[in-house]
């Protein structure tokens, strides 16, 4: 039996690598296969591999959602004097497996075992990049032929996890008997899957494979915290005060007109955040988002239990009262708990609220239990709000494609897998970035000043507005631009017909002049809008050259 060789078809690109094509044609494997047939038509397909490249210079393909769809073609002969195309008839299966490189280079394949999905694996614990990606034919081929003696080892071998991990494969097909003929090849064929919709069963990571250190002694993490969370003392704002709501309001958005909670005096010091009061809570409100928003400390249940079990060993010191000589504390699970939900959740806190001197200094010893609680609540938020990770969801993530056949048993000779070379490492376009192949997609809008065209234009979505929300929208427009508009009250639901054709009219609008204030920031205008002018459908133009 020769050897069988797995490479590029002929005409096309030499060597062994699988040749990954890139189009935009709607029917992109009919318009293959017929390209195919001709040494012509495989001079075209030359001409159509995928050679758009990123920053880095890496190769770069592209995602169905931009109308860019990628071919994998290989080829397979026997390795004798004149390379004979191989036999079809000997071949039991075909496919190709997409691979990640791994921070260290070494390929990664997306694993399967009992039904569930394991993710990205290194291919180390299979047997390494050229064992079979399907593990009853790996064990199969361990096998020695005696039946007690398989039973035995088939048995220890199903006990390593290891050995149940099933490498996805993605189908490739052969292409047909007319076409092969008149390539003089046995060419297979595949669409290169850019996106997918699986997720790892894995427990998600927080942070990529080059990320800082954030562990709870990092200095990564203890910089990103507030000076109270750090361990040092820091004074609060307006101690002995009660704490208001309106103090939220006057260090974050000064409002014109004075709050009915807070003194001129208070919003004439709130209003600067950078020296006095005002300095002093902006660094209080920070602490209340910390703790209550990024590490979810009064509101996680179990998960930030021990945070607050290190917030209650804190004691808060009051303002001495006339005729105290004892200072009164109290517990900073329990003000801050209440800060927060007055301050930042603008929520009713029954009783009086009032705010101590400051934050003590914690020795060492508290200082780093404080933080790994802190942690251990952001690991946990982490984990709530970070999603499993999917198949293409890394960016920037190198991939290689490697097809192969599984040629069937001949005499002596058990089945066997034979490889093509790894493909040139790719990596996959993000879903907003525009293939320049094809002109964006035209979405005609009404004209809004044909009245007789608008009044055609019928309600044909409706939204269910509640109570609330109606009395909002139904005050005066000025007042709701001020901030001034008002939710309570009785009131019925409503619903409201709109056009979707106006909305959109609305929403170009709306866009526009918020595209015009944020280029003052980013200056972004030169090179997300381009407008050129165009003449009026169905108007008289000059007649251009004819086509040819």
């Amino acid at each position: 039996m020769h050897d069988v060789v797995l490479g590029a078809p002929r005409d096309i690109r030499p060597g062994q690598r699988p040749v990954l094509l890139q189009r935009n044609d709607e029917d992109f494997i009919e318009s293959t296969l017929d390209e195919l047939r001709t040494p012509r038509g495989r001079a075209v397909l030359s001409g159509r591999c995928a050679r758009a490249v990123d920053a880095q210079g890496t190769l770069k393909l592209f995602q169905p959602i931009q109308r860019q769809f990628h071919i994998a073609l290989v080829q397979a002969w026997c390795e004798q004097p004149g390379s004979p195309r191989i036999d079809p008839a000997k071949v039991q299966a075909a496919g190709m497996v997409v691979r990640r490189l791994g921070a260290d280079g070494q390929p990664e394949g997306w694993m399967r075992s009992n039904g569930r999905v394991r993710g990205w694996v290194p291919l180390s614990r299979t047997g390494g990049a050229d064992a079979d990606p399907q593990s009853a034919h790996r064990l199969q081929r361990k096998l020695t032929g005696v039946a007690d003696i398989d039973r035995h080892l088939s048995g220890y071998a199903l006990e390593l996890a290891d050995n149940r991990l099933d490498e996805d494969v993605v189908p490739i097909f052969m292409a047909p008997p007319d076409v092969c003929a008149a390539a003089a090849q046995t060419i297979y064929y595949g669409v290169v899957p850019t996106i997918s919709s699986e997720l790892s069963e894995a427990p998600p990571a927080a942070t990529g494979p080059e990320a800082v250190d954030f562990g709870p002694q990092s200095s990564a993490f203890k910089e990103h915290l507030v000076a109270p969370l750090k361990g040092l003392a820091t004074s609060f704002p307006y101690a002995g005060q009660e704490v208001v709501a309106g103090w939220f309001d006057a260090s974050e958005s000064p409002p014109a007109k004075l709050p009915p909670d807070v003194s001129a005096q208070e919003l004439t010091e709130l209003s600067d955040p950078d020296a006095g009061p005002g300095l002093l809570m902006r660094e209080f409100l920070l602490l209340l988002r910390q703790l209550g928003s990024e590490f979810n400390a009064f509101d996680g249940g179990a998960d930030s239990a021990a945070l607050r079990a290190e917030l209650a060993k804190i004691r808060l010191t009051l303002v001495l009262r006339t005729g105290e000589t004892v200072a009164r504390t109290t517990s900073a699970d329990v003000f801050l708990s209440q800060a927060c939900q007055r301050l930042l959740k603008k929520e009713r806190v029954d009783g009086a609220l009032e705010m101590p001197t400051g934050w003590p200094s914690l020795d060492g010893s508290a200082t780093r239990d404080l933080q790994a609680a802190l942690h251990g609540a952001l690991q946990a938020r982490s984990r709530a709000l970070i999603s499993q990770s999917g198949r293409y969801d890394e960016p920037g993530a190198r991939y290689v494609l490697r097809a192969f056949v599984r040629l069937k048993p001949e005499g002596p000779c058990p089945a066997h897998v034979v490889w093509s070379g790894d493909s040139e490492p790719y990596v996959i376009a993000p879903w907003f970035e525009t293939a320049d192949a094809r002109p964006p997609l035209q979405i005609p809008l009404p004209d809004a000043s044909d009245r007789n065209m608008l009044k055609a234009l019928k309600p044909n979505v409706a939204f269910v507005v509640p109570p609330s929300m109606q009395n909002l929208l139904s005050g005066k427009a000025k007042d709701l631009m001020e901030g001034k508009g008002k939710m309570e009250g009785l009131g019925l639901t409503w619903i409201c017909g709109f056009n979707i054709p106006i909305i959109t009219i609305c929403a170009f609008i709306v866009l526009n002049i918020f595209l015009t204030l944020f280029n003052l920031i980013f200056g972004w205008m030169f090179f997300i809008k381009i407008c050129i002018p165009f003449p009026k459908f169905g108007s008289k133009s000059p007649p251009g050259p004819p086509f040819t």
